[in-house]
């Protein structure tokens, strides 16, 4: 909130501190919470608002929580209709003491996700829900393409807001999201005991998957991965561990369990694993859950 040097300056670091946060799978109240805790570290006079969403592809879901921002438009692909996401407004960012909440949104492969700042809707002397009504209207609209869906809403609430009174009086930020989702045969997963006897069990699966998938040629590296990633996680998981192949434009491989402790280059007992992991996949990381951690690692697909 605010104009300025100082006010740019503010929004930099918050910006960096979401996007880092956001590399780590951090549920999104828990990162609004971490995110007010560093806004007030910085200085008591600095405010911001902040939408935070998570999109999971295979289970067909949004999960938003806000912090102060006006909510977003969901238009459903199945019948063309948009609605206004009823969300916890929450305080501001920067605000202090105040939870927050996360809303879980089903949602279905082809439905658009619309965000903006309230620079869009809001015009001074003139009540904030006509501009979100005008944005519910606008984003309906079919486009095939989403270039084309983004100038429609901004000529549109151009042409309804520049009636207003006071005109606009703030910087104006659209954002578009399609949610295309990830069908369920392009989903694989197993269980399996934390034994020894487990690693070569999913081996096994991963190998018969990719050829029913007509991907024989990623076998090899897939296999010798997802061995190095297992039995890390037969080693130190208590219960079960749990592995999920998904294919897409690349291979992403996940593995769960249910140990805290987050692996590293520098371990001397998974160091080696990981170095052949970084050194074959096009990308990998570790996050950690409610349950444990989650090493993951993306095959790129000829």
């Amino acid at each position: 909130m605010g104009h300025g040097l100082n006010s740019a300056a503010m929004m930099g670091q918050l910006r960096t501190a979401v996007q880092t946060m956001a590399g780590l799978d951090m549920p999104p109240t828990q990162l609004l919470r971490h995110l007010d805790d560093l806004a007030q570290r910085l200085g008591e006079h600095y405010l911001a608002t902040c939408l935070y969403a998570v999109y999971d592809p295979i289970g067909g879901e949004l999960a938003i929580a806000n912090a102060g921002h006006i909510p977003p438009v969901l238009v459903r692909a199945g019948d063309g209709r948009s609605e206004l996401l009823d969300l916890p407004t929450g305080a501001p960012i920067g605000v202090g003491g105040v939870p927050f909440e996360t809303v879980r949104v089903p949602v279905e492969p082809g439905d658009r996700l619309v965000l903006c700042t309230d620079g869009l809707v809001e015009v001074r002397g003139e009540d904030i829900a006509v501009g979100l009504a005008a944005l519910c209207e606008s984003a309906a609209h079919p486009a095939a393409y989403m270039d084309d869906a983004c100038d429609t809403i901004i000529r549109s609430l151009a042409g309804t807001l520049n009636q207003g009174r006071g005109g606009r009086k703030d910087d104006v930020a659209l954002l578009m999201a399609r949610l295309n989702g990830i069908a369920a045969e392009d989903v694989a997963d197993w269980e399996v005991a934390p034994q020894s006897r487990s690693v070569r069990a999913v081996r096994r699966g991963v190998r018969e998957q990719l050829c029913r998938w007509g991907l024989d040629e990623a076998v090899p590296t897939a296999e010798l991965l997802v061995s190095e990633v297992v039995t890390n996680a037969v080693r130190h998981a208590r219960q079960v561990v749990r592995v999920r192949l998904v294919r897409t434009d690349a291979l992403l491989c996940e593995v769960r369990d249910d140990d805290h402790t987050l692996p590293a280059l520098v371990d001397a007992e998974f160091g080696r694993g990981l170095r052949v992991v970084s050194r074959l996949a096009s990308e990998w990381g570790t996050s950690r859950t409610a349950e444990g951690k989650t090493v993951w690692f993306e095959q790129p697909l000829g």
